[in-house]
């Protein structure tokens, strides 16, 4: 069962097809969107790659793809093409945190190295409760809150 699983083996619970769906919240201006995610997770060589199809609700998208290689029990890096340095990855029991820096393009067609703080946390009802957090200098600009849950084969 996907939940019952524990959160150190990554690639388990990030294999298959998984579908997120939440809302993010812009701290700077106050707005709310919604998010939906599709995410694809399979082993790729020595590492695991994730593919994350991102759809906001005012029409936005990104498509992201991970690729997270093990360094230790319970610990991971990830590199993605938008990251300053590595993403750091810890797992514990049924909790997934993961730490970066991505250079993050606005509307206005500046640029802003903001940090990123993931985690997922495994529930017994077979989905992870999802949060993200975003900051620039220390000072949070926004954050997200959505439901993961995996597909069946």
């Amino acid at each position: 069962m996907f939940a019952r699983e524990k959160s150190s083996a990554l690639a388990t619970f990030l294999s298959g097809h998984l579908i997120a769906a939440g809302q993010f919240q812009n701290h700077h201006d106050g707005s709310t969107r919604g998010i939906r995610v599709d995410i694809h997770g399979a082993s790729d060589g020595a590492a695991f790659k994730v593919v994350e199809d991102t759809t906001y609700s005012d029409g936005e998208k990104h498509h992201w793809v991970w690729r997270f290689s093990k360094v230790g029990a319970g610990r991971y890096v990830g590199q993605r093409a938008d990251l300053l340095g590595q993403a750091t990855v810890e797992t514990h029991g049924d909790r997934i945190d993961i730490a970066y820096r991505a250079r993050v393009p606005t509307k206005d067609g500046m640029t802003h190295n903001l940090d990123f703080k993931e985690t997922f946390v495994f529930t017994q009802s077979g989905t992870a409760d999802y949060r993200l957090s975003v900051s620039l200098l220390f000072i949070p600009v926004g954050e997200a809150h959505l439901a993961v849950r995996k597909l069946p084969h």
